[in-house]
């Protein structure tokens, strides 16, 4: 039971990380109806830019290069998506196609080799559990976000001009407001969210070039549990995949701690209530 326990523990501080990566995911579905699959490599781009710079003008630098990438996806998106368009699987494509894209340049100008920064040589002990102080920092900093982004939503007139974009997009913009403006600065919002989960990640598990799908894997499984239109729940989805990949990890052989997280997705989706929730969700 004690090992359980650890298990779960590590697997929740884990899952901060992947609820962050599900708050672009839900954001985006929500307010524009479409997904971003480039979102993974943002982060680690993120990881690239910040373990090859290092220091406080590191991470500021692969914020700023994730926020760029999302820039360019979402002025491609902006091109083939447009608001009451009932087809977004063009600029899904799209953002395929750039994530490829940053794969290959990761890959061409950061190497094969792990990006990975410890910047801990101690650790605290929480009831015989070794924990990093990094996850402390990692919870910190998503709670932050958390609260800023429900601000953002709930109370302020951006806030209110995005959800009114996405329940009629047609409706808000005969309505005087910027629709294609919204749409876009939550690309950026995604880039930026991304950007700040990549450099988590290399303080925390690390990444390389070909850890882009597995994050966007991860953000989108997050977001999908709870329902695609929560940020909120997103990030308690992500939380829920962290336990579950953590105990795999524990109790399964190596194939096994990778597949089964996947399966558990597939099963949340292929239930019943579970995928009406997906499917319809409600808003923070």
């Amino acid at each position: 039971m004690y090992e359980l326990v650890e298990y779960l523990l590590r697997g929740a501080l884990l899952g901060v990380t992947y609820g962050l990566l599900a708050f672009p995911v839900s954001l985006l579905f929500s307010t524009t109806g479409s997904v971003d699959v480039a979102l993974g490599a943002y982060a680690v781009l993120a990881v690239a830019v910040a373990y090859t710079i290092g220091g406080p003008l590191g991470i500021l630098a692969a914020i700023l290069a994730a926020v760029f990438a999302s820039f360019l996806v979402g002025v491609i998106s902006m091109r083939l998506n447009r608001p009451g368009s009932i087809d977004h699987i063009t600029a899904v494509l799209g953002t395929f196609g750039l994530a490829m894209f940053l794969e290959s340049f990761i890959l061409s100008v950061f190497g094969t080799n792990p990006m990975i920064r410890q910047p801990f040589d101690t650790f605290w002990n929480l009831g015989g559990i070794r924990i990093s102080p990094q996850t402390g920092i990692n919870v910190a900093v998503c709670f932050v976000i958390l609260t800023a982004l429900f601000v953002v939503l709930r109370k302020t007139p951006f806030g209110r001009s995005m959800r009114a974009s996405a329940a009629n997009p047609v409706g808000a913009s005969l309505n005087g407001i910027p629709v294609r403006q919204i749409w876009f600065a939550t690309y950026l919002l995604g880039g930026l969210l991304a950007g700040v989960a990549g450099v988590l990640i290399l303080y925390t598990t690390g990444a390389d070039y070909s850890s882009a799908f597995t994050l966007t894997i991860w953000g989108f499984g997050s977001a999908i549990i709870f329902g695609m239109h929560s940020p909120l729940r997103g990030f308690a989805g992500g939380l829920i995949i962290g336990m579950v990949q953590a105990v795999c990890a524990g109790y399964l052989p190596g194939a096994w701690a990778t597949a089964i997280p996947l399966v558990f997705i597939f099963v949340i989706l292929s239930m019943g209530r579970m995928n009406q929730i997906a499917a319809t969700g409600g808003r923070v």
